[in-house]
């Protein structure tokens, strides 16, 4: 797991504190989220982890809302804090931008780190 909450703790950096929550909740909830974000695209588009990057990009391209709007429910639903739209938009955005960010073999990595049945 020490990619993915390397991962995590970068993506954290990059949520604006006027989110309002604490570094180790905004920490907490990314950390359960990503793996999502990273095992999604491996799982369900390839069973190769090196393509999931490539996998997300092209998602990201085609439709950004719906990557945005899908990765937002899941902060919500992951956070056992009360939050509005506009901040799990804010917590996903950092996320997504994370997960873009990331080389190839880290992106591996993390999918190869993430639980199964996620």
């Amino acid at each position: 797991m020490n990619n993915l909450n390397k991962q995590a703790r970068l993506a954290a950096d990059r949520v604006d504190p006027s989110v309002g929550f604490d570094p180790i909740t905004i920490l907490t909830i990314i950390t359960q989220v990503l793996p999502f974000l990273t095992s999604c695209w491996n799982r369900n588009d390839s069973p190769d982890p090196a393509e999931s990057k490539a996998n997300l990009q092209a998602y990201a391209d085609k439709n950004p809302q719906a990557l945005l709007k899908r990765t937002a429910r899941r902060v919500r639903s992951e956070s056992d804090e009360t939050m509005t739209k506009l901040e799990s938009f804010d917590i996903a955005r950092a996320i997504i931008e994370q997960a873009l960010s990331a080389d190839d073999e880290t992106v591996a990595a993390c999918c190869a780190e993430a639980p199964e049945g996620i």
